[in-house]
């Protein structure tokens, strides 16, 4: 059944590797290929996953944020007990969402072991001389190759068109408060502090003219 599959797909994939003569460059276009596929379908299927639970994703994400934003109002206040309360339940949401998003990276994975797999159906028995490596398989450079390929079109997500739509679906699914830091308690305090003494130095101001 597997093997039924990978022979389906392999026109596809086998492609990129015959581009350029050289078995080299070759070698390196097609991981590079098939690297690309199953970022883009595992991008797809988070996108998916997230979405048929953007509901949960969204409730769990919005208490994080005001739980955490809580906490900082009270740390403001001074309030200590509210601060721990509130400081408590936000580390508690921060886990859930920490452990959501595992979740979520995961089912963004699982092409890039059909990849691996189809690299072993295709390329088992065939061997590369690589400087200072000898002799490797095609799935041993499929890793580092995906690693590199996933954190470029990570930074290029912003640009792609569907994409970047999901990125704008997933902050209007969360959309709320933002995250507040002790900084920003700082800054209020800071700025009301600057208007309380500019109101004096012109009270003072106004005393003299008097």
């Amino acid at each position: 059944m597997v093997s039924e599959f990978y022979a389906f797909i392999d026109p596809v994939l086998i492609a990129a590797f015959r581009v350029f003569a050289n078995e080299y460059l070759g070698l390196v276009l097609g991981l590079v290929w098939v690297a690309l596929l199953a970022t883009v379908l595992g991008e797809l299927c988070m996108a998916g996953v997230y979405f048929f639970n953007r509901r949960h994703f969204g409730e769990m994400r919005r208490e994080m944020i005001r739980h955490n934003n809580l906490s900082i109002r009270a740390l403001g206040y001074k309030d200590k007990e509210s601060y721990k309360a509130c400081n408590s339940i936000a580390n508690e949401e921060f886990g859930r969402n920490f452990f959501s998003g595992i979740a979520l990276f995961a089912s963004s994975v699982w092409p890039a072991f059909f990849g691996m797999g189809w690299l072993d159906f295709r390329f088992h028995g065939v061997e590369f001389v690589l400087p200072l490596m000898g002799t490797v398989g095609a799935g041993f450079l499929f890793v580092p190759i995906y690693i590199l390929v996933r954190i470029a079109f990570h930074k290029a997500k912003p640009w792609l068109p569907l994409f970047s739509f999901i990125r704008r679906k997933i902050k209007e699914n969360e959309g709320g408060e933002d995250w507040m830091t002790y900084m920003d308690i700082v800054k209020k305090e800071e700025a009301a502090d600057s208007v309380g003494a500019t109101a004096t130095e012109s009270n003072g101001s106004c005393g003299t003219r008097g």
